[in-house]
């Protein structure tokens, strides 16, 4: 049994700490919203008051949180986790944030605490299930003690050194994003030449956007536009030359709903 702590218990930090308490692993909890432990709770997980708390026993520390800031805010504000680290705890994080801000984590980590990058791939149910594809980055050491935690979760596809598995996550999200604004655009196309819209889509599912649209149409993700448009900046505000990525980001932020599942770019309420 591994002492295993999760640092935020929003919808995917929920099925992570589930998940690896029914592994058979000792979990605590922690998140700034309290009302937001409770599922994780009702299973057996132990709620912390702070971060520091949460980490003090840990042998393996997940922080699951919403964006750059909110890790740094964690890990080294006030009550935060890092000071209460123990030499040999594993720090997994697995927010999706930028290369630099992850490697900027792992070098100010006390002595003796690894680092593993580790964004994951796959919706909240994938979690539940243990079939997320999860994107590790860090040293041999590091990765090896993690491992055996993070295969409860899913299979692990290592990248290299600590930031290349960011780098990889925001890679296929851009990719993915793209595909949906290429979508969008698509439709509207078929629209205009008088095409059904089932029969465009029911055409274009064989075809290069069959990926986008089958999730477009998928009944159980859970993106926020909100992340989309973070995890867009995180790509675009760095070096130009990509008017596919800039044109997506726009259509993302004239959406009216930001808390809304980013299909609703192509499904419009």
């Amino acid at each position: 049994m591994t002492a295993i702590t999760v640092l935020g218990t929003g919808r995917m930090g929920t099925a992570l700490a589930i998940r690896l308490y029914e592994s058979g692993h000792q979990v605590t909890i922690w998140n700034r919203d309290q009302s937001r432990t409770t599922a994780a709770a009702a299973t057996g997980a132990k709620v912390a008051t702070t971060p520091a708390e949460a980490v003090a026993a840990a042998d393996l520390v997940i922080t699951m949180l919403t964006d750059a800031r909110a890790v740094e805010a964690v890990l080294f504000g006030t009550n935060a986790a890092v000071a209460a680290l123990r030499p040999g705890t594993v720090l997994v994080q697995m927010s999706t944030i930028g290369p630099v801000e992850t490697t900027g984590v792992a070098d100010r980590l006390p002595d003796g605490v690894h680092f593993v990058d580790a964004p994951v791939g796959g919706s909240v149910d994938a979690a539940a299930a243990g079939t997320l594809v999860i994107l590790a980055g860090g040293t041999s050491e590091a990765l090896q003690r993690a491992e055996p935690v993070l295969h409860h979760l899913g299979t692990v596809r290592r990248c290299g050194a600590a930031g290349a598995a960011s780098s990889v996550k925001l890679m296929l999200n851009t990719a993915m994003l793209t595909a949906l604004g290429a979508l969008h655009d698509t439709l509207l196309t078929a629209e205009g030449l008088g095409i059904n819209r089932a029969v465009a889509a029911e055409l274009l599912t064989a075809g290069p956007l069959g990926g986008a649209l089958r999730r477009a149409t998928s009944t159980t993700a859970d993106f926020p536009v909100a992340l989309a448009v973070k995890d867009l900046h995180l790509t675009h505000d760095e070096p130009a030359g990509r008017p596919v990525v800039a044109a997506t980001l726009r259509l993302l932020e004239a959406l009216p709903d930001h808390t809304a599942d980013l299909a609703t770019l192509i499904n419009p309420a």
